[in-house]
């Protein structure tokens, strides 16, 4: 994935927050569209994600994003 892999490069904390808006706009398309297969475990997957998505983002506004700590949450 193109988009954690430039997040997990990413040197400066604007680098990152740029590359997680990006993640999180792809989200955001995504937890729309349908899932034929089972779309109960694709919704609760999404919300997963999302509730991920959240942590970095409050790390990141609290400038609180290391090396140490991302890549855990970027999996």
């Amino acid at each position: 994935m193109k988009i954690v892999t430039g997040a997990m490069a990413g040197t400066t904390m604007p680098a990152l927050s740029s590359y997680v808006g990006r993640l999180e706009r792809d989200v955001e398309q995504a937890s729309h569209q349908p899932y034929r297969d089972d779309q109960p475990a694709y919704d609760e997957g999404m919300q997963t994600l999302w509730r991920e998505l959240a942590e970095i983002v409050q790390a990141i506004r609290a400038n609180d994003m290391t090396r140490k700590h991302y890549p855990d949450l970027l999996g």
